[in-house]
């Protein structure tokens, strides 16, 4: 019994990834990537901003990506070294003030870990 709850649980979680991924190839494929470091907090991201369609995908720089899964394999997932959604959220509308931009986040949801989209307003 608690190995086809453990099957389920495992082919729940496999297929989100799939349609994380594929959201994501759907939705931001071709966008150029632009690397920011926040110099509030010398993080580094990777942005792809959609600035018609008014979001974002933001996820951490391939340092800070890896230095999370790692986190997460020494640990054998015991303990949840993910960066919190708002830190993603904050970037995102950190990166756009830096670029001139004054806007406020209407929306954040996890596309695909590390991957986050973040719809926004702008004034």
């Amino acid at each position: 019994m608690f190995k086809k709850i453990g099957l389920v649980a495992l082919l729940v979680a496999g297929l989100a990834g799939c349609a994380g991924m594929d959201y994501a190839m759907k939705n931001y494929s071709g966008v150029k990537v632009v690397t920011w470091v926040n110099p509030s907090t010398n993080a580094q991201w990777r942005i792809f901003d959609k600035p018609a369609e008014n979001r974002m995908m933001i996820t951490l720089g391939i340092g800070g990506a890896a230095l999370q899964g790692a986190g997460q394999g020494i640990t054998l997932g015991a303990a949840d070294t993910r960066t919190p959604m708002i830190l993603y959220q904050d970037a995102a509308i950190a990166w756009l003030a830096s670029s001139g931009r004054h806007c406020s986040a209407t929306q954040t949801f996890l596309v695909i870990e590390p991957q986050y989209e973040v719809r926004y307003i702008c004034r």
